[in-house]
C-alpha cells in the first residue's frame, strides 16, 4: 500500500497516515497480521519526521488497529476493531 502526503492539507500529517491506514485495511489492501514498516523505515519512506509515524502508529494500536511487538515488529491486528472508522481514532 501506498501513502501519500498533502503538505498543503489543513489536515495533519499523522491523521493522514491514521486515515489512510484505515481506509487500506477497509478495502483489504491491508489484512490481518499484515507487517507494517518500521517507525523509522515509513518516516524515511514518506519523507516525515519519525516522532509524527510514532503519534500515528500509537493511536491506531490505542483504537484496535493495530499490535506492535518488539521481536516481530507492527502488524494489523488479528482482531479488528467491529465498525472500521475513524470513529475510532
Amino acid at each position: 500500500m501506498l501513502l501519500e502526503i498533502d503538505e498543503q492539507s489543513e489536515q495533519t500529517i499523522y491523521q493522514q497516515l491514521i486515515d489512510q491506514i484505515i481506509v487500506g485495511i477497509a478495502k483489504g489492501e491491508l489484512v490481518p497480521i499484515e507487517s507494517l514498516p518500521s517507525i523509522r523505515q515509513l518516516a524515511d519512506e514518506i519523507g516525515v519526521n519519525m516522532m509524527t509515524v510514532s503519534k500515528a502508529y500509537n493511536k491506531l494500536k490505542q483504537s484496535g488497529y493495530i499490535v506492535t511487538d518488539r521481536r516481530n515488529g507492527t502488524k494489523i491486528a488479528a482482531k479488528l476493531p467491529a465498525k472500521i472508522g475513524r470513529a475510532h481514532v
